[in-house]
């Protein structure tokens, strides 16, 4: 341990034995303006997998359920995402942070009470 300790160890970078049995927290503070409760990540280190029709898939599910729903496609090969949903155009922002878009139509909302149950089953 170093001799000025202070056992803050999310401030030090010495491999002492306090910092033992310790995760590390990669977590970033929320945006001010956010109500985000729950955040899945839909990743792989290959392409090609289905990364997008499972997040296309799943969003869909869950609008259909009745949460709100958005996704934030980090995918630089291709806009798989917006064509999906058919957003289309530059997105826009501030000092705040990137405006989210939104589809043309919500193309997951439940018609009527049978088709919400026809999904659970």
């Amino acid at each position: 341990m170093s001799e000025n300790c202070t056992h803050d160890c999310g401030s030090c970078t010495a491999n002492c034995a306090s910092r033992e049995g310790q995760q590390p927290d990669f977590s970033a503070p929320a945006n001010a303006n956010s109500h985000v409760k729950k955040v899945i990540g839909v990743v792989s280190g290959k392409g090609g997998v289905g990364k997008s029709i499972v997040t296309s898939l799943m969003a869909v599910l869950m609008r259909r359920l009745g949460h709100s729903v958005a996704i934030l496609d980090a995918d630089i090969t291709g806009p798989s995402i917006p064509r999906t949903f058919g957003v289309k155009g530059q997105l826009m922002g501030s000092d705040e942070g990137i405006y989210p878009a939104a589809s043309a139509r919500d193309l997951a909302r439940p018609r009527d009470r049978r088709h919400r149950e026809a999904v659970l089953e």
